[in-house]
């Protein structure tokens, strides 16, 4: 785990260095309905909110941003981990209806990893980059979307719904998310899709075989 908070608290400071219409929160814990969040950045400006992931991963990086599992590689070692561009995309989700925001609220989420990480990750449609480059990322939105009417909220909002997570909500929250992996795994392991409950098949694409989801396109389930 102190990897993981030391790589958030690099990125904090890689952030400081972006200017005051940039307004940073770090380590939110939200809850709403019995189900909790854990977020590692949110910010705030007139261009968007960027929810941010960061993982403290180094070594080779692996995946597609509709797989469910990535890969880190380190020589002859292995070790897979939860798809951080769906991760993040589920905080997305959790902060538009806990916020009760429109569809076209510009959330954009962005994954970071460490500058030790080499990424070489199959994505089209979403920002997966290393800390050296996070502030690049977010400067590409350049256009005023949202006015200071807008702003005051979406941090009024924040500000109202978060708490710094501690250690043992951190814990806690962390291992919630094991349970629901463990769960999954299990599925898939029978030969289950766990997003939906249908069965698994092998399908060839782009980059090799995989297993697809047989309710394929209105589950878009992967596994490489």
């Amino acid at each position: 785990m102190w990897k993981g908070k030391y790589s958030e608290r690099l990125v904090h400071k890689k952030m400081l260095q972006l200017s005051d219409e940039y307004t940073i929160f770090n380590n939110l814990l939200f809850e709403s309905n019995g189900r909790s969040t854990q977020i590692d950045h949110i910010v705030v400006s007139p261009y968007g909110v960027f929810v941010i992931e960061t993982k403290g991963y180094k070594g080779w990086i692996l995946g597609g941003e509709n797989s469910e599992y990535w890969t880190q590689v380190i020589y002859k070692s292995k070790h897979q981990f939860y798809n951080p561009i769906k991760q993040n995309e589920g905080h997305v989700r959790f902060l538009r209806h806990l916020f009760k925001c429109p569809v076209d609220f510009p959330f954009i989420p962005i994954v970071v990893f460490n500058n030790s990480a080499e990424l070489k990750v199959h994505v089209n449609n979403h920002i997966v980059v290393n800390r050296c480059n996070l502030n690049w990322a977010i400067s590409q939105y350049q256009d005023i979307i949202l006015n200071a009417t807008q702003i005051d909220w979406i941090i009024n909002s924040i500000q109202r719904y978060y708490t710094i997570a501690n250690k043992e909500e951190i814990r806690q929250h962390k291992q919630n998310v094991k349970d629901r992996q463990y769960r999954a795994k299990n599925l898939i392991r029978q030969g289950v899709c766990p997003q939906c409950g249908g069965q698994l098949v092998i399908r060839n694409g782009r980059y090799g075989s995989f297993y697809g989801c047989s309710n394929f396109p209105k589950c878009k389930f992967t596994l490489n």
